[in-house]
């Protein structure tokens, strides 16, 4: 059963489903598109909601963070499996929710800290329990606004990809307060095995750190279990070289003091090819429609010990290459997701499933590797031939994903499809929660003053204000200064700001047959979307 008990009663069976502030605006949804006054904006496919109240051909619901009436003619679907690609900047976050209701974290982005945004996938989950799956009436119970995690899965051991995972289990005063939900519990967290060690210090008396000793050309020393992370742990304060490094080590220890729904310390786990054929509970004959399969890391025993083999690479590479690796299949379809798979990680695989690597790894959809990076072999990339690809990439200057030879990689090897009466491509798709982030910039208006300390953020009108710095030549007496990179140091009425923010986040549903995106426009509150039938998709070459 899923960690937390079905909350929902009904399902959006339409592609689209206005809501309304009315029910007598929402009877008046005929389908034609002309029923416009009143509308709030849309529940998309697959969306669950509750049932509040009916009223004739209306009903109001509570669902995605609001309440408000639709026409009874867009409920009554199934539930779906739906994959969400979090929009995190320069990482991965997906969370992945079961037609059954099973919630997963596969990575969470970097943690809030570095983030443009300030944001990370810990906050897209925090909305998800807090709002979308509790209406207004419940948000008062913490029996009832609880994140309740079936797994949370750090595809591997790199700031990136674990560090919202952190935030949302770190226990830190500031994490705590970032959060809307009462408490988090996780059923049982899965690594890679593959962690930074403590490795001593450098001359400057900076601690360093290693991926642990090799043998045979394997790494040996990896993360298992809970007793394994507890001891690994232990010493933090003060470590040796038994001891986990840094971050990676300070997300472990706090993934030991986490909990289950039911009280109990969380499960913590290793995943490889040889530990698990499938994630836990996600079998064939697991709790759940849908199956997990674990394609990566590849394991290899030496000398009676588990082992993941060393690249000819850097450190970094080595931890992107040992990813786990996921396949998402429910009925027909196909969801892969890579983590941060690189060329020699990527022949690897190849050369272990040999015959056998197209069969596994053909999809219908698939996360692209390493935020879209150059080092990506273009023989596995046609071994996958997905519908769609999806790239988790951000806008730091840092880094230049995804490249254009991979965006380009990644269409030319997915199947594809023409629609010749339209004259137009249908298949492949590529989306990119960095293309579809936008923002609102807006000019400075004004600055007041007042006697106390105010907070850092504030979404009401702060009243009673000392002093409002507003004429033009008050506003031409201060400069921002913009970080100690910043070049330019520009006066107020000069200076514009972000005002508002839309996140790049990507929707991936489906029934087992047809595939369903949607993303928000950057105006308004309509969607875009696609969807491809399941005709289509036998079309499709």
């Amino acid at each position: 059963m899923p960690a937390r008990a079905q909350w929902w009663d009904d399902v959006v069976k339409s592609d689209i489903a206005p809501f309304y502030s009315s029910a007598a605006k929402a009877k008046r949804d005929d389908g034609s598109g002309s029923a416009r006054s009143g509308r709030r904006g849309s529940y998309i496919w697959g969306d669950r909601v509750r049932r509040l109240k009916v009223d004739g051909d209306a009903v109001r619901v509570s669902g995605r963070g609001v309440e408000y009436w639709v026409h009874r003619r867009h409920l009554g679907g199934e539930p779906l499996l739906e994959v969400y690609v979090i929009d995190v900047g320069q990482g991965d976050g997906l969370m992945i929710v079961t037609p059954e209701g099973h919630n997963l974290m596969v990575d969470g982005g970097n943690i809030r800290l570095r983030q443009n945004g300030g944001k990370n996938a810990a906050d897209f989950v925090d909305w998800k329990f807090f709002k979308d799956y509790v209406s207004w009436a419940d948000r008062d119970d913490p029996d009832k606004t609880r994140i309740m995690l079936d797994a949370m899965i750090a595809t591997h051991n790199d700031i990136d990809h674990f560090g919202g995972l952190w935030d949302l289990i770190d226990q830190d005063e500031k994490n705590r307060a970032e959060l809307d939900a009462s408490d988090v519990t996780v059923e049982t967290v899965y690594h890679a095995g593959l962690s930074w060690w403590w490795n001593g210090l450098d001359s400057d008396g900076r601690a360093k750190r290693s991926l642990g000793p090799t043998r045979n050309g394997h790494y040996v020393k990896l993360l298992t279990n809970r007793s394994s992370a507890l001891a690994a742990t232990d010493h933090l304060d003060q470590p040796d070289f038994d001891t986990l490094s840094g971050s990676w080590g300070k997300f472990v220890k706090a993934a030991t003091a986490t909990k289950r729904a039911s009280g109990a310390p969380s499960g913590i786990a290793r995943l490889s090819t040889a530990t698990d054929a499938y994630l836990p509970g996600f079998g064939p004959n697991g709790e759940s429609a849908c199956t997990m399969r674990v394609l990566g890391p590849i394991e290899t025993a030496v000398n009676g010990d588990p082992g993941l083999k060393k690249f000819p690479d850097d450190d970094s590479k080595n931890t992107n290459g040992h990813s786990v690796v996921l396949r998402l299949d429910y009925r027909d379809r196909c969801i892969l997701l890579t983590g941060d798979l690189n060329t020699h990680s990527q022949h690897h695989i190849m050369a272990h499933f040999g015959t056998s690597f197209v069969t596994e790894f053909k999809s219908d959809v698939a996360k692209g590797c390493h935020h879209g990076s150059h080092d990506v072999s273009y023989r596995f990339l046609e071994g996958l031939r997905p519908l769609a690809t999806v790239i988790s990439s951000g806008d730091v200057e840092t880094h230049d994903h995804p490249r254009p030879n991979i965006v380009a990689a990644s269409a030319i090897t997915g199947r594809r499809l023409v629609d010749a009466e339209k004259d137009s491509l249908v298949a492949p798709l590529i989306y990119m929660t960095e293309i579809a982030r936008s923002v609102s910039i807006a000019d400075f208006d004004k600055m007041k003053e007042y006697d106390d300390p105010q907070p850092a953020y504030e979404r009401k009108p702060v009243p009673r204000a000392k002093v409002i710095h507003d004429r033009p030549a008050e506003k031409q007496r201060f400069r921002l200064f913009m970080g100690d990179k910043a070049i330019e140091k520009p006066r107020l009425d000069n200076a514009r700001g972000v005002r508002g923010l839309r996140y790049g986040l990507i929707n991936v549903r489906t029934d087992g047959r047809r595939l369903f995106f949607a993303q928000k426009e950057e105006a308004g509150t309509d969607w875009a979307y696609e969807v491809l039938s399941a005709q289509q998709i036998d079309e499709a070459r």
